[in-house]
């Protein structure tokens, strides 16, 4: 059964009802399989989990569109991301490989010609597919019919998203990836809502200007308390204003009468460190769950439950399966990820559920985390190559962390000491893991134009 969706200002009511992990027992089934249906990824950059009010946060209301949107349907409450940097993430989604497998580990590098991708494969299933972009120019040799970067422009996200879908024939499916990149410093969308949440009478050296948060990062400058309420605010406030993005694509779909027969996928590419670990501000090279835990949501009218929620952990690789199984489709080739499926019939069920893996540039560092358990492995003791020309004692990092992330979600007390046991045990299910799958790391130079669109963006180009 098909149910309308309502709006009801920015904050978006769906009434959205409705593959898989073999340890998770099945439900009753879900009404059917979506042949045919559209699909709409909604991705976010640099939007925290712990910054959301679905997930908690009470300071602000930071984002009450896609909490309404996460509600409509099945909220993942702690999905892992593989990398925390935009194009690796974002690329594991598209594809349900680790960055190691699609080899895509940092900005700037492309798929190789034979990668299957999602809009490979929605695209060949006689999908009209279609990207907008606010970063991730590289994107369009993914086998997107239609391609547009607008260059840090969230604004045009949502214009050429409404052109696009407006020329859709009727009757034919549609897959659109929309992103926004606002909340990525130097918080762009921040100036959106910016007088209602910033201390106008604030001096110091955090601003919502790219050269500001880049000197305090390598200069490692000592943040004061009123500092870091600054750094707080600007960064809540460029999530905000990337919900009113949200919300007005969603009111879009919703006017447009597109939202019956229409799957949403939710998700950030990662989070962002806001000097909590060793004054280490944005993402890139985090280990921690401030950059690693993101948002991941899926709403369907009539195929998903409403307002559940999934405590078990997953990988943002369980996407691209997940949604083929939704869509009655199905991928050729190894994938790392598995379909959640399980979980979207059954939101309650137990368990810890499995390992969830990240890793980091082309060095050795690898994290994993098991139930309320999180390791970080940097066997040779080496800082990530996004480093490079940061003082050598600013980022200080051990060879391995343990945390228990129910007592300590902060990450801020290393128990490898305490419990060499654990260490022992989740360095092998890292061994275990990637020495199983195939690496497709390739050395690739970085065109010279690429390049400064990423440092124009705010990213160190590798």
């Amino acid at each position: 059964m098909k149910r309308s969706a309502h709006i009801i200002g920015f904050a978006i009511a769906l009434s959205l009802s409705g593959c898989g992990r073999e340890d998770t027992p099945r439900g009753p089934g879900l009404p059917g399989a979506a042949d045919g249906w559209n699909l709409v990824l909604i991705s976010v950059d640099t939007v925290r989990a712990d910054r959301l009010g679905a997930y908690g946060y009470a300071l602000r209301p930071t984002s009450p569109n896609i909490d309404a949107l996460l509600a409509s349907g099945v909220n993942f409450e702690r999905a892992v991301a593989p990398r925390a940097l935009t194009w690796p993430s974002m690329a594991s989604v598209l594809t349900g490989l680790y960055p190691s497998g699609h080899g895509l580990i940092s900005n700037g590098y492309e798929f190789s010609d034979t990668t299957t991708t999602l809009p490979k494969i929605l695209g060949s299933a006689g999908y009209q597919t279609g990207a907008v972009l606010s970063n991730m120019c590289q994107a369009n040799h993914q086998g997107w019919k239609s391609f547009k970067c607008t260059g840090g422009n969230d604004t045009r996200v949502n214009r050429v998203a409404k052109q696009w879908i407006d020329g859709i024939e009727d009757g034919r499916p549609f897959f659109l990836w929309a992103h926004y990149f606002g909340a990525h410093a130097p918080y762009y969308n921040g100036g959106i809502v910016a007088r209602r949440v910033l201390d106008k009478y604030y001096e110091g050296p955090i601003a919502a200007k790219k050269n500001a948060l880049n000197r305090v990062m390598r200069e490692g400058i000592q943040l004061s308390e009123g500092d870091l309420k600054q750094l707080d605010a600007v960064y809540d406030a460029a999530v905000m204003g990337t919900d009113q993005f949200v919300g007005e694509l969603l009111e879009y779909l919703r006017e447009a009468g597109r939202l019956e027969n229409t799957l949403i996928v939710f998700v950030a590419d990662h989070g962002e460190d806001l000097y909590q670990h060793n004054g280490y501000l944005y993402h890139a090279c985090s280990v921690y769950q401030s950059s690693l835990h993101v948002p991941l949501g899926f709403a369907a009218p009539g195929l998903l439950p409403a307002e559940g929620r999934v405590s078990q952990t997953v990988e943002l690789t369980d996407v691209l399966p997940t949604i083929l199984e939704l869509l009655a489709l199905e991928a050729e080739g190894e994938l790392h990820g598995s379909s959640l499926v399980p979980y979207l019939e059954r939101p309650e069920a137990g368990g810890e559920g499995k390992p969830a893996f990240s890793e980091y540039d082309d060095t050795r560092i690898r994290t994993v985390q098991v139930g309320e358990w999180k390791l970080v492995d940097n066997p040779d003791g080496v800082l990530p190559i996004c480093f490079a020309g940061v003082p050598e004692d600013f980022y200080p990092i051990a060879e391995v962390e343990l945390y228990n992330l129910r007592e300590d979600p902060g990450e801020t007390t290393n128990l490898a000491s305490e419990h060499p046991e654990k260490v022992a045990e989740m360095r092998e299910l890292i061994r275990q893991r990637f020495e199983s799958l195939s690496r497709n790391i390739e050395q690739q130079e970085i065109p010279e134009e690429l390049k400064k669109e990423l440092e124009a963006l705010g990213y160190v180009a590798n």
